[in-house]
């Protein structure tokens, strides 16, 4: 079965020609572009969110612009403001096989989120719960569990913080003096 990763929800129509304004959880805009088609789930339903089929349509992303996350879409059949008011709440989801490979040493935040972390030694830290940019690199939090004293490490996702990720089998090498990881309650 195919994986789909959420990249926005639409929240408003823009303009009169179809286009509709984006929540956008994609990097930049050129991620919608990048995807050969994206899905649409009307009234904010997702594949095992509900018993009941979503009404899904599928669309190609004609342009996209804006910024962070206020993007703008014109996807192909969306020709009026009714037509993109009609779409207003539902989510757009990509198919995983539907995005560009990654250069090396490139991920997609869905490949890493629920990855093992261990570090050089061979010893588990936790499972990466979220990612935060921050402008210079990623951040990696890492859920802890069974250590009193933390429930939470921050990891940088820099070159020399981590050592290897293996994305076929969700794990990822750290090297921690290169960190600083440390609590996230500090």
């Amino acid at each position: 079965m195919s994986r789909e990763i959420v990249f926005g929800q639409i929240v408003k129509p823009h303009g009169i020609k179809g286009a509709v304004k984006v929540k956008s959880y994609a990097e930049s805009p050129e991620s919608f572009l990048q995807a050969k088609r994206i899905r649409i789930l009307r009234d904010g339903q997702k594949d095992g969110d509900s018993d009941e089929s979503p009404m899904e349509s599928t669309f190609t992303v004609l342009n996209a612009g804006g910024m962070g996350q206020k993007v703008i879409l014109k996807l192909q059949g969306l020709d009026s403001r009714d037509d993109a008011e009609a779409l207003v709440g539902s989510i757009i989801t990509v198919r995983r096989e539907d995005l560009p490979e990654t250069d090396e040493d490139e991920y997609y935040w869905d490949d890493l989120i629920g990855m093992e972390v261990y570090d050089v030694s061979g010893k588990y830290l936790g499972i990466i719960k979220k990612i935060l940019e921050t402008g210079s690199n990623d951040v990696y939090i890492v859920g802890v569990e069974g250590n009193e004293d933390t429930n939470e490490i921050l990891v940088p996702g820099t070159r020399d913080a981590v050592r290897e990720v293996n994305v076929p089998e969700k794990r990822m090498i750290i090297e921690p003096e290169f960190g600083p990881v440390f609590n996230a309650e500090d």
